[in-house]
C-alpha cells in the first residue's frame, strides 16, 4: 500500500468514525422530537418515529393546557434570571477582591469558596430543606433561589478569579498613574477587559439554573415549581402509565428556549471561555 493510499484510507476512517459519532449524538434529540409528534410514541418502532407516522401536534396542546406550561415557564424564567443577576452582583466584586489579596489569605478564602463545589448537591438538599422550614422559606421561589445561589456563587467566583487574573498589571498601573480611584480601576479598567467572560458566565449560570432538577424537586412548593418538575406530572403512577408522547413534547418545550438562547449567545460563550485560557 502506497503512502498516498494509506493517507486516503486514514482520512476515510476518520470521516467514518466522525460520522458515527455525529449520528450517536444526534439520534437521542431527533428521537425525542419524533416521539413528541406521535400520538402513540411508546408503541412505535424507531423507524416509525423517524418517518413521522401518525403525525400529530396533540401532545404539545396537552403539554400547554393540562401541563400548565406557562405557569412553570414563568417560575423558571424568574428564578433563573434572578440567579444570574444576584450571582453577578455578588461574585464579580468578590472575585476582583480576591485577585488583590496575596499569600495565604487568598489561598484560604479561595479554598473556602471553592470547597462548596466539592459537596454533592444531594447532600445539601436535606439541610437546606430543614433550614427553609424553620425560616418559613420552604416551597417559595426565594428559598429555591437561595439554593441555586449556593451552587452558583462558588462556581462563578472561581471562574471570575481566573478571568481577572488575565488583566495585565500594566493597565492598572497606568490607571493609577492617571489618578483612578480603586472603584475606577475596577469599573473602568479591569471589568471591560473581562466583559466577555462575565457574559459567558451569566449565560452558563442561567442554563444551569434552568436545567436544575434536584433542588427544585426537594425545595420547591406548588407555587414555585419550575419546568423541570412540571414534566413529572405526566410520569403517571402505579395505576396510570407514563404518557411518553406528552413527556417528549414537554421535554422539547423545556429544552427549546435553552438551545435557542445558547445558539444566540454562542459567540459570547466561546470568547468568554477562551478569555481566561491565556494570561496576558
Amino acid at each position: 500500500m502506497t503512502p498516498r493510499t494509506r493517507k486516503r484510507l486514514n482520512v476515510w476512517v476518520v470521516h467514518a468514525l466522525l460520522g458515527i459519532w455525529v449520528i450517536i449524538c444526534l439520534l437521542p434529540p431527533v428521537m425525542l422530537v419524533a416521539a413528541s409528534l406521535n400520538r402513540t410514541a411508546l408503541f412505535r418502532t424507531p423507524l416509525d418515529l423517524l418517518t413521522f407516522r401518525d403525525f400529530s401536534l396533540e401532545n404539545f396542546q396537552v403539554a400547554f393546557t393540562r401541563g400548565d406550561f406557562w405557569f412553570f415557564f414563568t417560575n423558571s424564567v424568574i428564578i433563573s434570571s434572578a440567579a444570574v443577576v444576584i450571582t453577578l452582583v455578588v461574585c464579580v466584586p468578590l472575585a476582583y477582591g480576591l485577585t488583590k489579596i496575596s499569600g495565604r489569605t487568598r489561598q484560604a478564602v479561595s479554598f473556602g469558596v471553592l470547597a462548596m463545589r466539592f459537596i454533592p448537591y444531594v447532600v445539601l438538599a436535606l439541610p437546606l430543606f430543614l433550614i427553609f422550614v424553620n425560616l418559613g422559606l420552604s416551597g417559595s421561589r426565594f428559598g429555591l433561589l437561595l439554593a441555586h445561589l449556593s451552587i452558583h456563587i462558588p462556581f462563578a467566583t472561581w471562574m471570575l478569579v481566573g478571568f481577572f487574573d488575565t488583566v495585565p498589571h500594566e493597565l492598572e498601573e497606568a490607571g493609577i498613574v492617571d489618578g483612578c480611584s480603586p472603584w475606577n480601576l475596577f469599573w473602568d479598567v479591569s471589568l471591560p477587559v473581562v466583559r466577555s467572560g462575565v457574559i459567558a458566565l451569566a449565560i452558563l449560570v442561567f442554563i444551569i439554573s434552568w436545567n436544575e432538577y434536584l433542588f427544585a424537586l426537594f425545595l420547591a412548593g406548588n407555587d414555585a415549581q419550575p419546568l423541570t418538575v412540571g414534566i413529572t406530572r405526566f410520569l403517571g403512577g402505579t395505576e396510570a402509565g407514563a404518557e411518553y408522547g406528552i413527556i417528549a413534547a414537554y421535554a422539547v418545550l423545556v429544552i427549546a428556549p435553552v438551545i435557542l438562547f445558547a445558539l444566540f449567545a454562542n459567540r459570547y460563550i466561546v470568547s468568554g471561555m477562551t478569555a481566561g485560557a491565556v494570561k496576558g
